[in-house]
């Protein structure tokens, strides 16, 4: 049994996770999920998504503390969070049906999961990475199941806007 998730891949983590002892398999910024069964993937559900995003621009972020929530589970924060909590604001309007996190925390908290009980050795290399400099530049419909995570569709953001600005100049006379 899997599920889908609209997420935000993390590829930036990928250089890091290698040094843990259970490293982190398609790290990723969950915007929704669960979500649909991957039989209900179609045009239709696609295109709902493309239209969401289509506003959207790729943004930078950092990695920039360790959490835990109850339970065990350590995950890194996303700073800033609020691109993150705004998506999943804009796909939780899009699929009522689909609330975040099926509806069981009554806040979303944009994070990274990297594992259960982690080793305090893993703890440690990762306290000592960050922070890890990050761009959103895509968002995925990723199926999950207990031994694989797929991409199904990728959808690019719009590229950021140019920091560059142009100097005035004046001919000589």
């Amino acid at each position: 049994m899997g599920h889908t998730v609209i997420q935000v891949p993390v590829q930036a983590l990928d250089a890091i996770t290698h040094r843990l002892s259970a490293p982190t398999v398609c790290p990723h910024i969950t915007l929704l999920g669960p979500f649909v069964d991957r039989g209900d993937v179609d045009d239709e559900l696609v295109g709902t998504i493309r239209e969401v995003l289509e506003p959207v621009r790729a943004f930078d972020f950092e990695l920039s503390a360790l959490g835990q929530f109850m339970g065990g589970l350590t995950y890194l924060t996303p700073d800033p969070a609020e691109p993150f909590i705004q998506l999943t604001e804009m796909f939780a309007a899009a699929f009522p049906q689909w609330p975040p996190y099926g509806g069981a925390f009554d806040e979303v908290v944009p994070h990274l999961s990297i594992g259960e009980a982690l080793l305090q050795s893993d703890v440690a290399v990762l306290r000592e990475l960050l922070p890890v400099g990050a761009t959103a530049e895509e968002v995925t419909l990723t199926w999950w199941s207990e031994h694989v995570a797929e991409v199904l569709v990728r959808f690019p953001l719009r590229p950021q806007r140019s920091h560059v600005t142009m100097a005035a100049t004046t001919a000589p006379r």
